[in-house]
């Protein structure tokens, strides 16, 4: 079975930049409004999704022309509100739709997200995901860290703050710790409850953990890293790849190459949940979807796309010809956003690479809901064990995938007929478990015990 993954972020235009020109795309006046997100929440788990991404940042693009009045004045990825608190009010709404938030291992101390992960996983009965970002913005870093961190070396923090978490979430607390015995005044064991004592090279954390186990202990693990760092950083962290392809031939290599590096840390396949984006287009008939697709596209405006790129790459791409072609460069941004476009058969000019990114390098399926099942059936015989879905027009688009695409995927027997009638962890039911809530014994959070 597939799962889909709804893509959202709290701004005003998540998948396409200038959306927000379309007077039918809601949430450029809702992204504020909580009742705008339970709403959407509520007819995606009618729908037929199985969970709800949220992206995040934290700057304000200044790479383009050295400036941040571009960003401002196209509204690129801001305003931009934090999803982590909103997760709540979504949990209360929703009985069976999983939540994935970003958070990066840059900015958040891990004693500091330990406890917010945990947190919401008890409040959401255990259907958090975290989607680990290390960040990329140079303003990102001077506005939360002080200084500018080097690509690689952010992974190399990143995989000391999963291991202090790890310690914190699996091993600070024995299961049985909460006793509330009140005939001798015991709350929990004091026996059952423990330091860490992490002493590492980026971090000291003594512990222990203030929060008694969640219903998952470590939220189920996402990652969307695709530069060769991060890939390997998913291979061995990841429970669930979040990636971006311009051809299922690009999807084929990435998934075989990170399963064959997960092999290195004792991981195999079924350790791990491919979800590719897509950006379907779909309606009624492909006529009324190739009409919105060229709608869509007339509202882009090229330098959004510039700012975009200048901003997760790292590099001013104002300096160049829109004509030029795309060049390898050794960006200290997203690398593998930026791999995507040098590996694809095409030729990008920075141009063409710009107004794509403004929609991001996502497989574009327009058609009616028949041509689009049968593209994503294809991409799942290639490996796909769901997809992330981006939505152009938000609700809109999603009402279209719910209304149009899902029944034929139920129709074929790709997609479950209903959500889960019993209570399951997001962990669970991405993998198909039922009273299994923790992580396989194969993920590296377990070498991390003392005893590991």
């Amino acid at each position: 079975m597939l799962d889909l993954i709804a893509y959202t972020n709290c701004s005003h235009s998540p998948a396409v930049e200038d959306a927000w020109k379309a007077s039918d795309h809601g949430q450029a006046a809702g992204y504020c409004d909580v009742d705008f997100w339970t709403d959407l929440a509520r007819r995606l788990e009618r729908g037929g999704f199985s969970a709800l991404f949220f992206a995040d940042a934290f700057n304000v693009a200044s790479q383009y022309q050295g400036s941040i009045r571009p960003t401002v004045r196209h509204g690129e990825q801001l305003p931009e509100n934090d999803p982590l608190p909103l997760l709540s009010a979504l949990g209360a709404a929703t009985d069976s739709l999983g939540l994935v938030a970003t958070a990066s291992t840059s900015f958040y101390p891990p004693y500091l997200l330990a406890k917010k992960l945990s947190t919401i996983d008890h409040l959401t009965d255990g259907r958090l995901g975290w989607n680990i970002v290390t960040s990329s913005g140079e303003l990102e870093f001077r506005n939360v860290a002080g200084e500018y961190v080097p690509h690689d070396e952010r992974y190399e923090i990143a995989d000391e703050s999963l291991e202090v978490c790890y310690r914190l979430w699996e091993d600070s607390w024995d299961d049985d710790a909460v006793v509330t015995d009140a005939e001798s005044g015991t709350y929990a064991d004091p026996d059952a409850v423990s330091f860490i004592d992490h002493d590492g090279e980026y971090f000291e954390v003594p512990g222990p953990h203030m929060c008694a186990p969640s219903p998952q202990r470590t939220p189920m693990l996402f990652q969307a890293g695709q530069s060769e760092r991060g890939r390997e950083f998913a291979a061995r962290h990841a429970e669930a790849t979040f990636s971006f392809h311009l051809s299922r031939e690009g999807f084929e290599t990435y998934a075989a190459d990170v399963v064959d590096r997960a092999a290195d840390y004792g991981r195999s396949r079924a350790d791990i949940r491919f979800y590719p984006a897509v950006t379907p287009y779909v309606a009624p008939t492909t006529a009324d979807a190739e009409a919105l697709y060229d709608r869509v596209l007339d509202y882009i405006d090229p330098e959004t796309g510039l700012v975009r790129l200048s901003n997760h790459f790292n590099h001013d791409y104002s300096q160049y010809d829109r004509d030029a072609p795309l060049a390898d460069l050794p960006v200290e941004g997203i690398r593998g956003a930026l791999k995507v476009f040098i590996e694809d058969d095409h030729e990008w000019t920075v141009g063409e690479a710009a107004k794509r990114y403004a929609r991001y390098p996502a497989v574009e399926l327009v058609g009616d809901g028949d041509t689009v099942a049968s593209e994503l059936e294809r991409w799942h015989a290639a490996g796909a064990d769901g997809f992330v879905v981006l939505a152009p027009l938000v609700p809109r688009s999603f009402e279209a995938v719910c209304e149009h695409l899902v029944p034929e995927l139920r129709a074929r027997g790709s997609l479950a007929d209903a959500p889960p009638a019993e209570s399951l962890t997001l962990r669970e039911r991405l993998f198909d478990r039922r009273d299994d809530a923790t992580l396989a014994a194969s993920h590296p959070a377990w070498k991390c015990a003392p005893d590991g």
